[in-house]
């Protein structure tokens, strides 16, 4: 009987085997990807816009109300290729969004010069799919100011992104060099149930248009669409 036991132990994969196999991943209402454009049009003084945008949502005290089923954050930069300055985090309280706010006020850039939006949702629904939480929604939340000079198109990869059960909700910031790109996101970029846009009218406007952005992600979410 031992002999049977080891050989049947023998068949079992070696993840099946080690310490915590078992448990199950965390739960969390939503996983959210932050995907920041850092291409060349985004000099060192929008890059710090941005940044600070985002750290500011997770400084707010008054997140506290809305983690307590759990949210997962990670931050993606993208350009030509991409970076995860930010690795999954998750968070369940004010004290866990501050602490993600201080890392995020300190990332170092990720270099980079095209705008390849298009490989950047790929690379953002790969990241959520290694995600180590069970989520109830899985959002990408891409920003830019520019559109597509990737190998592939847009829509072809904002489809297959959705066709994985992710929503992509987009955040274009409108500059007199793109005056039509909340026009372009709209039509190319946003993408699955409950999806939606917030235009940042420059980046001096980046903060504002995150802040609500995210709230309304978060209260799609407590509504209960999918994505």
């Amino acid at each position: 009987m031992l002999r049977a036991l080891a050989g049947l132990l023998s068949m079992l994969p070696a993840a099946a085997l080690a310490p915590g196999a078992a448990e199950a991943a965390e739960r969390v209402a939503a996983a959210v990807v932050f995907a920041v454009d850092v291409s060349g049009s985004v000099d060192a003084e929008r890059y710090e816009l941005q940044r600070a945008g985002i750290a500011g949502v997770f400084a707010d005290t008054g997140l506290a109300q809305i983690l307590g089923d759990g949210l997962a954050v990670a931050v993606m930069e993208w350009s030509d290729g991409h970076a995860v300055p930010v690795p999954w985090t998750i968070l369940r309280s004010a004290a866990d969004a501050a602490a993600l706010a201080r890392v995020i006020a300190k990332v170092p850039r990720a270099p980079g010069y095209a705008t390849e939006l298009s490989l950047a949702l790929l690379a953002a629904a790969d990241l959520l799919a290694v995600c180590p939480c069970e989520a109830a929604s899985r959002i990408i939340d891409v920003s830019g100011d520019g559109s597509n000079n990737g190998p592939i198109s847009t829509p072809i990869a904002r489809d297959e992104v959705v066709a994985r059960g992710i929503r992509i909700n987009g955040l274009p910031i409108v500059t007199p060099a793109e005056p039509d790109l909340a026009r372009w996101y709209q039509a190319n970029v946003v993408g699955g149930d409950g999806a939606f846009m917030e235009v940042a009218n420059g980046y001096e406007d980046f903060a504002r248009a995150m802040r609500r952005k995210f709230l309304l992600e978060v209260a799609a979410r407590k509504g209960g669409r999918g994505g």
